[in-house]
C-alpha cells in the first residue's frame, strides 16, 4: 500500500496533484486511511506538493509581464494547466512580494531580514508619529538594549496590532546593528497547542528521546532555534506555569535543558518578546513578570485619533482593491459608518469588515456585470452601519477626512470622487441585497424556508428604514423633480393608490408618494425584463399585516383592472410592508421584545453569535454560564441583561437546562419585567425568535405561542437513517430517547456543533425506544454488524461493554469533553457493571394506576401523577419539573391517544411506572388523549420499560379502557410485555 501510494503521487500531474480523495478511489480505500499514510510518510498534501512549482510559474510570468493583474495572472495559469482561484494566485502573489526571506522550521515562522533598509520600520505602522509614538520610543529602546535588547511584553485587546508591532521590532533590531543580519525571528503562537501542554512545551523548549511517551528521537525546540536572535510567543498566557518556570532559567541564566534531560545542554542568549490580550495578573506568576522589565502597552482602536481610523479604512481598502485587482469606489456614507462605528473586535475587525463589504461589492458587479466594484452601505453589517446613528454629535469632525465618495484604485491610489448618491437608486439596492442575501444564505445551507422568513424580515426593516429616510429628503424637493426621475404617468399611478390606500387605511404619511412612486418604477421595469422580488413569505406577512395586505391586493387588482400590470405575490407583499410603514411614524422608536440567550458552555455566544449574523442585525444577547460559576452570578448577570434590553415589550429568554429552567420567574420577580422562557437552546429556534421579536407589533405571547407551536418539527427534519444502507463502514455514536424524535435529534444537532468533523468519522444515529418492541435486540443488531462507540440518551440501556453518556451531561458540556475522549484518542471502553434488571412486574403496581381519572386539562394532570409519585417517594419534588419542562421541549403525544409524559432518570429515585385512564379525553398538545402513561424510569429497568413501550403503541393496549379493576389492567400488561420478550 505504501509502494502503491507512493507510485501514484510520483507520476502524477505536477500542475494538478492528486487529492486524498481521487488517492483512495485508485486504492480503492477511505479517504482518512490515505490522509493517515500520507502523513505518515511525511508527504505534503495535494496544495503543498503543487505550491513550489506554482510559485515557479508566477515568478516566470510576473517577470515576462510588468503589472500583470490577479485576475489576468490567473487566466494564464490555468490556460497552461493548473487549476487554480484568484484568492490562491493572490496569496502567493503577496508571499513573492515579500521582501523577507521566509522557511520552515516546525511549522513556525523564521523570518530573516535585509539589513540595507534605512526608512522608519514603525512608518508602516498608523499612528506612529501620533497615538503610538510613545509605544515605538518605548519598542526601540527595548531593542537596542545592551547587550541583547530588554525582554518585552505586549498587552493590548485582540485586533490592536501586538504581532505587527513585534515584526517591526526584530526589522529595527537588525537595522540599528543589536543584532546581525542573520539573526533569526521565532514566531510562536501558545494557543495552537494549549490543549495539550506536553506538546506545547515539547516544540517551545524540545524534548530528548524518552522524555515521555512518543518522544522516539531528539527534538530541537524553537528556543534553541530561536538563539542569537528574537524569540515571539504569541498569546503567552496560553503557557502554563511549567512553562513560565523553564523560561526562568533562560532568562536569569541563559540555559537551555529540553524536557527529560537531566543537566543543562546548551547556552541561549535570546530576547523574548512576548504578548497577551489578558490582564497581566491573570495568568503570569509574578516570578515570571518581575522578569519582564519592559511592558508595552497598545490602546484599542476606538482610543485613537479619527485620522489614524480614516488611515487605516484606506491602507485596507487598498489592500482588498490590490487583492481583486480591481478598483473599488467606495460610497461616503460608508466610509463615515467605518470611522464611527464601536469596532469592539479592533484592527482584525475592521479588516474582516472592509473585506467582508467588498466581498459584496464584488458579488453585485459580478451578478449584475456592472463595470464597478461599487461599495454601498448595504454591504455593511448592520452592525457597522449603527456608525451614521453617532453622525450628528461629530459630523463636521468626520467631513474633514471625508466629503464625497473614494475611489481606490487597484494600484494603490485613492482619491475623492463627486459622485451624486441619490435616494432615488433605493428599490435596485433592495432588489440587488435580497438576491446577495438569498446566494450567501443558500451557501450557509440553510433551509429554504428559513431563508425566506430571514430574507423578508430583513427587506421590511430596510424599506422601513428608507421610507423614514425620505421623509427627510423631501423638505428639499418637490413633485416636479419626481417627475423628471420616475415619470408623469408613475406618479399619476402613485397619487391613485395612494387615495386608495389612505381611504381604506386612514391618514398614510405623504412622504409615501415618493417611495411607493420610485419602487413602482423599479417594479415595472423589473417586470419587463421578466424579474421578480425573492419573498416567498405570504403567509407571515399576512399574519402580521392582514389590513395592509388587504388593501395590497385591491391595489394590485385594481392596477391590472385599469393598467393591465400583473402584479406577482412577492410584489404584494412587498407593498403590504410600504403600507405599513407609510402609517406607522417613526417605527425605529417602536418597543420591540428583547431576547436573551443563557447556556452552559460557550453554547449561548455561539448560537447568537450566527443567528445574528444570519439576520444581519444585532439583537439577540448571550451569557454563558461556566461549569465553575454559580447560578447566582449568572442570574445576576441575566437580571442586568433583561434590564437593559427591555423596552416595554418584556423579554424572551432561551435556556438550555437545569437551574436556567428557573431564571425567568426569577427574573420577572426581580424586576417586574415580562419574562417568557423556551427550555431549548439552538439555531434554528433563536432565528425562529429573533425575527419574530423585531416586528413591533407583535407581542412577546404572540411570539411564544407561535414559535412553540411552529417550530418543534424543523430539528426532526431529514434524520432518517437506514443502518443497512452503511454496512460496516464508520463507527456509531447512537442518540436514543423515548420518542426518538425529540432529545436524541437535539443530543445529535448538539454534538455535531460542539466537535467539528465529527459525522466525516462517525454515524450518529437517533433511535427512538417507543420505535422498537425489543430496543435491547435492536440495540444488540447493531451492535453486531457495526462498532457501537457510545450511547448517548435520556436512559441508560446498560449495553455491555459499551459507554454511556447522559443527556444532561452531553448538553452541560461535560459529557462534550467524554465524548471527545471516545472519539479522539480511542481509549478502551470501560466494562458496565450490570444490576438485576427490574422486571414489569416492578414497576407496576395496582396503586399506580388510575380508573376514570376527573381532570380538564394537561397540566393538572401532570401535576396529579407527579406528586403521587413524589409521596410514595419514587421521585424527587424536582422530577415534576423536569417533565414540564420535557413537555415543552417536544410534545409526548402519541398518535393512539396515549402521552407517555416523561423526564431524564435524575430525580428518579426508584423506578416506576403510572397509568391514568382519563374519565374524558382531553387534548393534550395537538392530539385529543384519553389515557396517559407516565414514565419514571432509569437504567435498571430499561429492557423492562422499552417492552412497555413496544406494548402501548399496539391496538391491544386500548382495551385497558374496558377494562373495570386496576388489578385487571397490571395483569394484562405484565403478560402482553412478556409475550413481547419472549
Amino acid at each position: 500500500m505504501e509502494k502503491k501510494l507512493q507510485k501514484l503521487i510520483s507520476n502524477e500531474n505536477k500542475k494538478r496533484p492528486k487529492t486524498d480523495e481521487e488517492l483512495a478511489k485508485e486504492l480503492m480505500v477511505r479517504r482518512e486511511d490515505v490522509t493517515i499514510l500520507r502523513s505518515k510518510l511525511g508527504i505534503e498534501d495535494s496544495r503543498e506538493r503543487r505550491k513550489s512549482n506554482l510559485i515557479n510559474e508566477i515568478k516566470d510570468l510576473l517577470a515576462q509581464t510588468v503589472n500583470l493583474n490577479t485576475v489576468d495572472l490567473t487566466k494564464k495559469l490555468n490556460a497552461i494547466g493548473y487549476d487554480v482561484s484568484r484568492s490562491t494566485v493572490s496569496k502567493y502573489t503577496q508571499e513573492l512580494s515579500n521582501q523577507k526571506k521566509m522557511y520552515k522550521i516546525d511549522n513556525k515562522e523564521i523570518i530573516s531580514k535585509d539589513k540595507s533598509q534605512d526608512y522608519n520600520i514603525f512608518s508602516k505602522l498608523v499612528g506612529y508619529d501620533r497615538s503610538l509614538k510613545a509605544i515605538i520610543q518605548l519598542a526601540k529602546a527595548a531593542v537596542i538594549y545592551p547587550p541583547h535588547g530588554l525582554h518585552t511584553i505586549i498587552t493590548g485587546p485582540t485586533g490592536v496590532g501586538k504581532s505587527e508591532l513585534a515584526d517591526c521590532m526584530f526589522e529595527f533590531a537588525i537595522t540599528s546593528g543589536n543584532f546581525n543580519s542573520s539573526s533569526p525571528f521565532v514566531v510562536f503562537n501558545a494557543a495552537d497547542y494549549a490543549e495539550n501542554q506536553q506538546l506545547l512545551l515539547s516544540q517551545l523548549f524540545g524534548h530528548v528521546k524518552g522524555a515521555f511517551t512518543g518522544a522516539e528521537n531528539d527534538k530541537v525546540g524553537l528556543v534553541e532555534k530561536a538563539n542569537g536572535g528574537i524569540l515571539f510567543i504569541d498569546e503567552i498566557h496560553r503557557l502554563p506555569h511549567e512553562g513560565q518556570e523553564i523560561l526562568f532559567q533562560i532568562i536569569d541564566k541563559g540555559k537551555l535543558r529540553r524536557l527529560g534531560e537531566t543537566k543543562i545542554s546548551k547556552d541561549i542568549e535570546v530576547m523574548l518578546i512576548s504578548a497577551t490580550s489578558e490582564p497581566l495578573d491573570s495568568y503570569l506568576l509574578d516570578t515570571f513578570k518581575r522578569r519582564i522589565p519592559m511592558v508595552i502597552e497598545i490602546p484599542n482602536l476606538n482610543a485613537r485619533p479619527l485620522i489614524e481610523r480614516y488611515n487605516l479604512i484606506k491602507i485596507f481598502f487598498i489592500n482588498e482593491a490590490s487583492r481583486i485587482g480591481l478598483s473599488v469606489l467606495v460610497k461616503s456614507d460608508v466610509y463615515k459608518a467605518l470611522m464611527l462605528y464601536r469596532c469592539h473586535g479592533n484592527l482584525g475587525q475592521l479588516r474582516s469588515d472592509i473585506q467582508v463589504s467588498c466581498a459584496r461589492a464584488l458579488l453585485n458587479k459580478l451578478t449584475k456585470k456592472s463595470e464597478s466594484v461599487i461599495v454601498n452601505l448595504s454591504d455593511l453589517p448592520d452592525y457597522v452601519m449603527q456608525g451614521l446613528i453617532d453622525i450628528r454629535d461629530c459630523r463636521e469632525k468626520v467631513e474633514q477626512y471625508v466629503s464625497n465618495d473614494v475611489m481606490i484604485s487597484s494600484t494603490g491610489n485613492s482619491g475623492d470622487l463627486k459622485v451624486n448618491s441619490s435616494i432615488y437608486n433605493f428599490p435596485e439596492e433592495i432588489y440587488r441585497y435580497t438576491e446577495e442575501r438569498y446566494l450567501f444564505l443558500m451557501s450557509e445551507r440553510l433551509d429554504v424556508k428559513i431563508i425566506d422568513k430571514i430574507v423578508s424580515g430583513e427587506v421590511e426593516l430596510k424599506i422601513q428604514q428608507y421610507i423614514k429616510n425620505i421623509k427627510n429628503y423631501i423638505t428639499n424637493t418637490d413633485m416636479n423633480e419626481l417627475v423628471s426621475i420616475v415619470g408623469n404617468q408613475i406618479v399619476n399611478l402613485t397619487e391613485e393608490i395612494f387615495n386608495i390606500a389612505s381611504a381604506k387605511l386612514g391618514k398614510l404619511e405623504s412622504n409615501l408618494k415618493y417611495s411607493l412612486a420610485v419602487h413602482f418604477k423599479a417594479t415595472i421595469e423589473r417586470l419587463k425584463d421578466g424579474k421578480k422580488i425573492q419573498n416567498n413569505n405570504m403567509e407571515e406577512i399576512m399574519l402580521n399585516y392582514p389590513k395592509e395586505f388587504q388593501v395590497a391586493e385591491e391595489v394590485s387588482l385594481y392596477l391590472k383592472d385599469k393598467y393591465n400590470i400583473n402584479l406577482p405575490e412577492e410584489e404584494v407583499s412587498v407593498l403590504a410592508i410600504y403600507f405599513n410603514s407609510g402609517h406607522r411614524g417613526d417605527i425605529d422608536n417602536l418597543p420591540k421584545v428583547g431576547v436573551l440567550i443563557i447556556a452552559h458552555g460557550k453554547v449561548a455566544t455561539a448560537i447568537a453569535e450566527v443567528a445574528n449574523k444570519l439576520m444581519n442585525i444585532n439583537h439577540a444577547k448571550a451569557i454563558d454560564m461556566s461549569l465553575d460559576r454559580s447560578p447566582q452570578e449568572t442570574l445576576d448577570e441575566a437580571i442586568k441583561a433583561s434590564k437593559e434590553m427591555n423596552e416595554g415589550k418584556g423579554v424572551i429568554i432561551l435556556v438550555d437546562m437545569g437551574s436556567l429552567a428557573y431564571f425567568g420567574d426569577l427574573i420577572a420577580k426581580e424586576t417586574g419585567i415580562e419574562i417568557r422562557t423556551l427550555t431549548r437552546v439552538d439555531t434554528v429556534l433563536a432565528i425562529e425568535v429573533i425575527r419574530r421579536a423585531i416586528l413591533p407589533d407583535i407581542s412577546i405571547d404572540e411570539i411564544t405561542e407561535s414559535v412553540i407551536n411552529e417550530t418543534s418539527y424543523r430539528i426532526e427534519e431529514t434524520y432518517d437513517y437506514d443502518i443497512s444502507s452503511d454496512y460496516n463502514s464508520k463507527p456509531i455514536i447512537l442518540c436514543i430517547c423515548v420518542t426518538g424524535d425529540g432529545t436524541a435529534k437535539v443530543l445529535k444537532d448538539k454534538i455535531i456543533y460542539e466537535i467539528s468533523d465529527l459525522e466525516n468519522q462517525f454515524t450518529i444515529e437517533t433511535k427512538g425506544i417507543i420505535e422498537f418492541p425489543r430496543i435491547d435486540l435492536e440495540l444488540n443488531r447493531i451492535k453486531k454488524i457495526k462498532k457501537i462507540v457510545t450511547i448517548i440518551g435520556t436512559i441508560n440501556p446498560n449495553v455491555y461493554n459499551i459507554p454511556f453518556i447522559s443527556a444532561q451531561d452531553i448538553l452541560i458540556g461535560e459529557g462534550i469533553d467524554n465524548l471527545k475522549q471516545l472519539t479522539n484518542y480511542n481509549i478502551p471502553q470501560k466494562t458496565v457493571s450490570i444490576k438485576r434488571e427490574l422486571n414489569v412486574e416492578d414497576l407496576i403496581c395496582e396503586e399506580n394506576i388510575y380508573l376514570d381519572l376527573r381532570s380538564c386539562n394537561k397540566d393538572e394532570i401532570l401535576d396529579i401523577l407527579c406528586s403521587h409519585l413524589i409521596r410514595g417517594n419514587k421521585v424527587r419534588k424536582e422530577f415534576l419539573n423536569d417533565v414540564l419542562n420535557r413537555e415543552e421541549l417536544f410534545t409526548t403525544e402519541l398518535d393512539c391517544g396515549v402521552a407517555i409524559p416523561h423526564a431524564d432518570e435524575t430525580n428518579v429515585l426508584v423506578p416506576a411506572i403510572l397509568i391514568a385512564r382519563l374519565e374524558k379525553p382531553i387534548l393534550w398538545d395537538k392530539k385529543m388523549i384519553s389515557i396517559v402513561v407516565m414514565l419514571a424510569v432509569n437504567k435498571d429497568c430499561f429492557n423492562s420499560f422499552s417492552s412497555i413501550l413496544g406494548y402501548i403503541i399496539k391496538p391491544d393496549f386500548l382495551k385497558i379502557n374496558d377494562m373495570m379493576t386496576a388489578k385487571e389492567i397490571r395483569e394484562a400488561l405484565v403478560n402482553a410485555c412478556k409475550n413481547i420478550r419472549s
